[in-house]
């Protein structure tokens, strides 16, 4: 199911993005942004779906990552005309754009990823075999 939703939105998401961003006006600029940011979820998605799902482990990081990268730009819309400093001066937009885009994403595939490597990853088995298919084409 996972994997069917994420080749659907690949298939027709560029072409509303094209047609959003050719052919409607500047207020959906946010649907705009929000349908790009989906793209990096679709993506991961249809990379970690094995038998055509995310499976109970991956489901909650994926809703997570899907959910900062929507806050995050969001909050790099509503508040980069604003003017509104946050910590250290800097524009809140950039706080945004920094915790929620960039760091927030990094931790939850850093953590996801180590946390499940064992489970998802190549196991002993599976790596002696790549060996064995190494060793076979070098000699």
């Amino acid at each position: 199911m996972a994997k069917r939703l994420a080749l659907g939105f690949l298939t027709v998401g560029p072409l509303v993005i094209l047609g959003i961003f050719f052919l409607t006006p500047a207020a959906l600029s946010w649907l705009f942004a929000v349908v790009v940011m989906s793209f990096p979820i679709a993506l991961v998605t249809l990379a970690v779906s094995r038998d055509g799902g995310v499976g109970q482990r991956l489901r909650f990081p994926l809703l997570a990552l899907f959910a900062m990268l929507q806050a995050g730009v969001i909050g790099v819309l509503a508040f980069s005309a604003s003017g509104v400093n946050g910590v250290y001066g800097f524009p809140l937009s950039l706080h945004f754009l920094l915790l929620l885009i960039w760091l927030g994403p990094l931790c939850v595939t850093t953590i996801t990823y180590a946390v499940t490597f064992t489970e998802l990853g190549i196991d002993d088995e599976l790596l002696d075999q790549l060996k064995t298919m190494r060793r076979d084409r070098e000699s």
